[in-house]
């Protein structure tokens, strides 16, 4: 008998770790996630069964979110009474000592890249939304196309440490356990990626100037259990792969409402083996049910606005997914990336094509040289969708701030430089030109930009230099460093 429930207790808790873990994803408390009911009550029973069949250890091993979000509801439920421990062993219908348990609990957190602190009531209280919460840093966050890794507003412009960092398709920062989904990976490129079973990779991309020496590889995650760098700690994966749209690859260039890029090809949804409720409707408005086989079946083509596709499955838990589509839109860029000319970016003209059914006016724009990003509308019947354009373009770093025109220096204002060419990925030397000649290179430092403080003798021997770096078959201006103007003599005083 006792058998039997040992089972059924590993069984239940397997069900609850794998709908509780995602919701824990998307918070930074496990009050946040709303999970209350009887779910809780039976998932306390049960870990308290497995506790004595198995130890704390194997608890926090196998139902992190288990052990969370059951301490953390018995606690909600009961506000900020004293005597939590004995309400706990009433819930799990098993006594035991409160160190270990508070323990066990602040191991699950950690273990989900939730925030704990050293006191366990305190950190207990927090999760069931009865305490303060400690000062966090603001999440990390990828663009994966260029901009690189961002903590909160601001951009990383260097590792914070050696470590191995997972973001999920949305580049959403996986500090816990994975799932069996598509993620991208960051890691130092000296270290190999390693799993228990071999790696599958679906693309790479890179990182900006800071960031030498690492990679960034797409991969699929799907039937592994342990990802880890060489020589370093495993991150569990667990559960199956969850549903989610597949997408051909946005309209460069192009961002909607909300700054979502914009997918020209209707994405296609993905299931696991399983029952599943699929609504599909515009962003903000009420949905309707879809087939799951046909997403779009239900939906006048073509597609045009901003949609969100909700997918429900057995244990009740909800996938929602919101994209922005405008069905057959393309674009051509004349040129496909501007550069710099002597006063801005280079003018640049953009034309637009579509598919039967779907219009845009302008057709065409042209960017002068100090426009960044105009606006089109795309309309399809009674569909109006607002988009902004954005052509490709290079841009150039000094100091903290990113500018899209060659720089004027003087020599006091040398420090370090960098400067981002879309399609170009090698680090090429900079230029230094007097009276348009080359008078001297400087190649870039190990994260990738470069001191310019090694041109001084060089500006002092010229009095005037351009650097310029060659690319796109071209040499193109970065910054032109002159004297500082010297101030003229005050005519009212004495300069015997």
């Amino acid at each position: 008998m006792s058998g039997a429930r040992t089972f059924d207790a590993s069984a239940l808790l397997d069900l609850f770790e794998r709908s509780w873990a995602g919701e824990l994803r998307r918070v930074s408390l496990v009050a946040e996630a709303g999970l209350t009911g009887e779910a809780i009550d039976a998932a306390a029973e049960a870990l308290g069964e497995a506790c004595r069949r198995l130890g704390h250890r194997d608890l926090v091993a196998r139902w992190p979110a288990c052990v969370a979000v059951c301490v953390a509801g018995v606690a909600a439920r009961h506000g900020e009474e004293d005597g939590f421990w004995p309400r706990w062993w009433a819930a799990a219908r098993r006594r035991g000592s409160p160190a270990r348990w508070g323990a066990t609990f602040l191991e699950a957190l950690r273990t989900l890249g939730l925030p704990a602190e050293a006191d366990v009531k305190r950190s207990i209280m927090m999760h069931a939304g009865h305490g303060s919460v400690p000062e966090v840093s603001p999440p990390l966050h990828l663009d994966p196309f260029g901009e690189g890794i961002r903590r909160g507003a601001a951009v990383l412009a260097h590792p914070e440490e050696e470590t191995l960092l997972v973001f999920d398709e949305d580049g959403r920062h996986l500090p816990g356990e994975l799932l069996q989904d598509a993620v991208w990976v960051a890691h130092p490129g000296d270290r190999e990626l390693v799993a228990d079973v071999p790696i599958r990779v679906i693309a790479e991309s890179f990182l900006p100037i800071g960031w030498e020496g690492w990679r960034l590889t797409q991969i699929s995650l799907e039937g592994v259990g342990w990802l880890a760098l060489a020589d370093g700690p495993q991150r569990t994966i667990r559960g199956r792969a969850r549903p989610r749209l597949l997408t051909v690859g946005p309209v460069p260039g192009m961002a909607g409402p909300g700054g979502f890029p914009v997918l020209a090809v209707a994405p296609a949804l993905r299931l696991p083996e399983g029952t599943w409720q699929v609504t599909v409707g515009p962003a903000g408005a009420a949905a309707v049910s879809a087939d799951p086989a046909d997403l779009w079946a239900g939906s006048p083509r073509p597609l045009l606005g901003t949609f969100t596709v909700t997918v429900r499955g057995a244990s009740g838990r909800a996938v929602r997914e919101t994209v922005t589509v405008a069905e057959g839109l393309s674009v051509r860029y004349d040129p496909p990336v501007r550069v710099f000319d002597d006063d801005g970016l280079e003018p640049a003209d953009a034309l637009f094509g579509t598919a039967p059914g779907l219009t845009v006016a302008p057709q065409a724009l042209a960017f002068a040289g100090a426009e960044i990003t105009r606006g089109i509308t795309c309309v399809a019947g009674d569909r109006v969708l607002a988009l902004n354009v954005t052509p490709p373009h290079m841009r150039v770093l000094a100091g903290q701030e990113w500018r899209t025109a060659p720089l004027r220096l003087t020599p006091e204002e040398l420090g370090w430089l960098g400067f981002e060419i879309p399609g170009v990925r090698e680090r090429l030397p900079v230029q230094v030109r007097a009276d348009g000649m080359l008078v001297q290179e400087l190649t870039p430092h190990a994260r990738g930009d470069y001191l310019l403080r090694r041109a001084l003798d060089t500006v002092a021997a010229h009095g005037q230099v351009v650097l310029t770096v060659r690319a796109h078959g071209r040499v193109v201006p970065l910054a032109m460093i002159s004297p500082s103007p010297q101030t003229p003599p005050d005519p009212w005083l004495c300069h015997d």
